[in-house]
């Protein structure tokens, strides 16, 4: 009789005697187990999107920014007081005086500005004595004193002479004698005056003014300065304390490096386009309620062309200021990191308005210079129709190739966290 002997594995024992030493012999897998590697964990679909809202809704609570963005205000809107309050004193002014025929004279200074179309208005104050009308004079209660003398008339100020003054009540008094001296000649004004006429005539009347021209470009450059320069040290900053902190590393495990930077540059240029929109829709109101709508309706169209090139010069800015504050490993290095930059917004600040003529022309068509100097040349109406395109074009081309480096730069600095990076260096590092 054969005997069936079934061998069993020995099981660990689960007694409070028990060997804890397991079985050194492995339980080999089955033939039909695969090993498996796990599996990556899945990246967040369109995290460019959530990084963009997050950075959003924090700019909007950092006391800095909202800081920033009304002390810019308050000074368009103050320059805005400004213009008002010159508007409403310039060219009125009051003149104390004794003679009757003072008052003949200052009706004769006010025809004349009108001719000039000039908004003058004088205000004659009688005083009883000259004494009166110096005492006037002195405290500041009038502008000016008009005294009679042997040989004409007098215009008295006190630390100074009103100009406005003593253009118009000069023409005034000088007008009066002349009429009087031809009576007594026996001819009359409009004979003396025959020829004397002088006529503006202007070669350009449907063009924009000169001065409109460079008030809106120093309007422009002023502007993108502030906001690149704002804009710049923000991020930067925000960047480099993620890093500090490894924040980052725990973002790059679910979202990747393009993304993030995507979602911050798209971010900081929505805020910076609102920021420039309040600007210059501030600039513009203020224009308006001065009375300007002429000034405004010239530089309307160079000012859409400028909110243009200003949201593509301001991204290229913020993935530059992004990779200057992923090269960086402590806020202190910041302002290291960030200077060249910094150099480069200047120069073309000053480039952008000051330059003219044939260096205006070419300035237009280089990238970030064309943000101020284009949109002035479509005010000036110095402009074909086909250029403001092409400049944008080639402000386009020139940031695909910027944005490009400045990615590189960032994806692969920003995880170096044991020394602060040069561009260069950052180049040079592996993916």
């Amino acid at each position: 009789m054969t005997t069936l002997t079934t061998e069993t594995t020995p099981q660990p024992s689960t007694g409070p005697n028990s060997d804890p030493t397991p079985d050194p012999t492995p339980e080999k897998p089955s033939p039909t187990m695969r090993t498996e590697p796990p599996a990556p964990q899945p990246r967040i679909p369109s995290a460019w999107r959530i990084v963009t809202a997050r950075e959003i809704s924090v700019k909007i609570r950092d006391r800095g920014f909202l800081l920033s963005t009304l002390a810019t205000l308050a000074v368009i809107l103050g320059a805005v007081g400004l213009q008002f309050y010159i508007a409403s004193t310039t060219g009125k002014i009051t003149v104390a005086a004794v003679a009757p025929a003072s008052s003949e004279l200052v009706k004769q200074a006010e025809s004349l500005a009108d001719r000039s179309d000039q908004d003058i208005d004088i205000t004659l104050r009688q005083e009883s004595s000259e004494e009166a009308v110096r005492a006037a004079v002195r405290s500041g209660d009038v502008d000016a004193g008009l005294l009679r003398t042997p040989t004409g008339w007098a215009l008295l100020g006190d630390t100074d002479t009103d100009s406005t003054a003593a253009t118009w009540l000069g023409a005034a008094v000088q007008a009066n004698a002349m009429e009087a001296n031809a009576t007594a000649a026996g001819t009359s004004m409009a004979d003396l005056a025959k020829g004397a006429t002088l006529q503006h005539t202007l070669l350009s009347p449907d063009e924009t003014p000169e001065t409109v021209v460079r008030m809106a470009t120093y309007f422009f450059g002023f502007l993108f300065y502030l906001a690149a320069v704002l804009l710049g040290v923000s991020l930067a900053t925000s960047i480099v304390e993620e890093k500090q902190n490894r924040v980052v590393e725990i973002i790059a495990s679910s979202v990747r490096l393009r993304d993030l930077l995507i979602g911050k540059i798209v971010g900081s240029t929505t805020l910076a386009l609102a920021q420039m929109v309040a600007f210059t829709a501030a600039a513009a109101i203020g224009l308006v309620a001065a009375g300007h709508e002429e000034t405004f309706g010239q530089v309307t169209a160079g000012l859409g062309w400028f909110l243009v090139y200003y949201v593509v010069g301001i991204a290229v800015l913020a993935c530059v200021f992004a990779a200057a504050g992923a090269i960086a490993t402590r806020t202190e290095d910041i302002q290291s990191t960030t200077t060249p930059v910094n150099a480069i917004v200047a120069v073309v600040f000053i480039a952008g308005i000051t330059a003219s003529g044939t260096a205006q022309s070419v300035l237009s068509f280089a990238p970030l210079t064309s943000t101020i100097t284009m949109p002035a040349r479509i005010i000036a109406g110095d402009t074909a129709w086909w250029e403001p395109a092409a400049s944008l074009l080639i402000s386009l081309a020139a940031a695909a190739l910027v944005v490009l480096g400045a990615e590189r730069v960032y994806r692969r600095a920003l995880m170096q966290t044991g020394r602060k990076l040069s561009f260069r260096q950052a180049l040079k590092l592996a993916d």
